[in-house]
């Protein structure tokens, strides 16, 4: 701790940069996280729509449903009720269904999925086929799976990105503590002199870098939560499909852990770069 109070800007230089790179980690992971569950939340919300031929057995359809689908609430709507559905979502502009016959809608049976993501409502929809009558089922595939496939590249790109995040910011910092390890080389070449060993003169170093990482991480952390703490309610407003959204969902436990993890990684890394090249010279 002494030696960081004594070269205080390389130290501030430091838990700036790891700052940095974990902010916008712990950003990116969590906004990935967010549109996981936001999409998970989407999924749910709409139904399984099953279309039936005109003629079929509605309420043949909605016990094959049921088997289908245990425990799942199961609707069917007939067509003068899928009419006035129609109806009351145009508002307004109701009055174009006028003069239309109450049949001109197929019957359906609707299957809710809350609590399935996009994969098993796509297992969920394909196993509905097979109701007596079906001639279409409907769940909102294209753009669930557009949206699944966009945070599917965003993740990689993720990956990816984290990789070279992590590899600047460790060069970036060690070059930086390179200065502190160079100030203090007389100290160094006499412990060397007298019999030290790498490790002995190389431990105060890797603590200094795990301080400072932990430092920088516990600040990138802490911003996170505040941005979370004042963001989300707002989200949650302004998106109604957005209110079970919550701070464990885009910021878990878990990922606080391993970013702070991470800043104490990227801070011991980049004190043993430094000191590396160092002590070959020494």
């Amino acid at each position: 701790m002494d030696a960081l109070r004594r070269a205080p800007l390389v130290t501030a230089v430091a838990v700036a940069t790891v700052f940095v790179a974990v902010l916008v980690t712990g950003l990116f992971a969590a906004l990935l996280g967010g549109g996981e569950r936001l999409v998970a939340a989407w999924a749910g919300d709409v139904p399984v729509s099953v279309y039936l031929v005109p003629g079929a057995d509605l309420e043949a359809a909605r016990e094959a449903a049921r088997r289908i689908a245990p425990g799942r609430p199961v609707e069917a709507v007939a067509p003068r009720e899928a009419l006035a559905r129609l109806r009351a979502s145009l508002g307004e502009e109701a009055g174009a269904l006028d003069g239309l016959g109450e049949d001109v809608l197929p019957a359906s049976v609707e299957v809710r999925t809350s609590g399935l993501g996009p994969a098993g409502v796509r297992e969920l929809a394909a196993r509905l086929r097979g109701v007596p009558g079906a001639a279409e089922v409907d769940f909102g595939g294209a753009w669930l799976e557009r949206i699944a496939t966009l945070l599917a590249r965003a993740r990689a790109v993720g990956v990816a990105l984290l990789v070279a995040v992590a590899l600047a910011t460790a060069v970036l910092v060690s070059n930086t503590l390179r200065l502190a390890v160079y100030a203090r080389r007389d100290e160094i070449e006499i412990m060397k002199l007298v019999g030290a060993t790498d490790l002995h003169v190389g431990a105060p170093f890797v603590v200094e870098g795990a301080l400072q990482g932990l430092l920088g991480a516990g600040l990138a952390v802490g911003a996170l939560l505040g941005a979370s703490a004042a963001l989300l309610p707002r989200l949650r407003g302004a998106l109604p499909l957005a209110a079970p959204l919550t701070r464990a969902d885009v910021l878990p436990g878990g990922l606080l852990a391993l970013l702070l993890a991470g800043g104490t990684a990227l801070g011991v890394a980049a004190s043993l770069l430094s000191l590396r090249r160092f002590l070959r010279r020494a």
